[in-house]
């Protein structure tokens, strides 16, 4: 029977699990709800059902295992620790519990560093050395690759870009700071300005494109500037502003041979939000040259983070890689 890899990316509302060759190539790949109301431990036994079941159907067997997860977590203990949109996962063994069950070495890391692991080798990072992803989407979150290795820093908070401050009198964040760029720039946070500004009775075609207000989303913004509305435009362009900030600091930290942008409102927008980074950004950044300020599309689309726990799994496999080049 031939060995496999096997990558897992938890989201809070899609969880997607791949299998790859030793080489790293995916194989086959399934998704399926999160259904975090059944509880962490229901869910974690429908992800290793499915494992069982592909891995039965292509008559392979398991020799390591990654995952991509929501922070805040304990990487060196295996255990999530209550992300956001994963409130109940508190202290939950993630990682003791797919070993048991399939007694292969497992490897766990956050979504944003597993999707800049998966655009740096398959996607848009290839060729480079030194890289910051950054997930643009219900949140915001970053992942910071130097000369080939993931930036974990202490308790493997690096990288945390939605959580930088950029309007200190801003409203407050779930991790508990006020005017952390995800209140700002990420879908949840672009659809409650647009709410607040129809609810002070503000015109928009935005009120006709949703049914209701407490229906209005980040799609619906987008739409409404896509067809010109003067309300949405304002709310874009801000949202736009703020996260050039966000990037320009990080460019004038590390400044990376590129920044990749990546996650949902990413790949929904394409060039309506990467068009005005790339004039925007330079504005905020003093230390590089602009010519050498390098905003690329992630290539891998949703599948980012898949890719990059496949190589987590494979450099768990394989000890002796010393960087997640191929």
């Amino acid at each position: 029977m031939k060995e496999a890899i096997v990558g897992i990316d938890i989201g809070g509302t899609k969880i997607a699990v791949a299998l790859g060759n030793l080489s790293g190539e995916k194989l086959a790949i399934r998704n399926l709800p999160t259904q975090t109301e059944i509880g962490a431990y229901a869910v974690i036994e429908s992800v290793s059902q499915a494992i069982e079941e592909m891995l039965a159907e292509h008559r392979l067997k398991p020799v390591s295992i990654g995952i991509g997860c929501p922070a805040p977590l304990d990487i060196e203990n295996g255990l999530v620790m209550s992300p956001s949109n994963l409130r109940a996962w508190n202290n939950f063994p993630i990682v003791g519990l797919f070993r048991d069950r399939f007694d292969v070495p497992v490897i766990l890391d956050n979504d944003a560093n597993t999707a800049a692991i998966g655009e740096y080798v398959y996607g848009a990072g290839r060729g480079y050395r030194n890289i910051v992803y950054v997930t643009v989407s219900t949140g915001i979150g970053g992942g910071i690759i130097i000369n080939g290795e993931i930036l974990h820093g202490v308790s493997a908070a690096a990288g945390e870009l939605g959580h930088s401050i950029v309007q200190p009198e801003g409203i407050r964040c779930n991790c508990g700071s006020n005017g952390c760029l995800e209140t700002i720039s990420s879908g949840i946070h672009i659809a409650r300005r647009a709410r607040e500004r129809l609810k002070n009775g503000e015109a928009s075609l935005m009120n006709e494109l949703a049914a209701s207000l407490e229906e209005v989303t980040a799609k619906t913004v987008v739409e409404a500037v896509r067809q010109n509305d003067s309300l949405a435009v304002e709310i874009w362009d801000e949202t736009c502003r703020f996260l050039a900030i966000g990037i320009g600091n990080s460019i004038s930290l590390i400044a990376p041979e590129a920044v990749i942008i990546g996650g949902g409102v990413a790949f929904a927008t394409g060039e309506l939000l990467l068009a005005p980074l790339r004039q925007l950004v330079p504005r905020y950044v003093s230390m590089v040259p602009a010519d050498k300020i390098n905003i690329l599309p992630a290539e891998l689309g949703g599948e980012s983070g898949i890719y990059g726990a496949l190589v987590l799994a494979k450099k768990t496999y394989l000890r002796n890689y010393q960087t997640y080049a191929v």
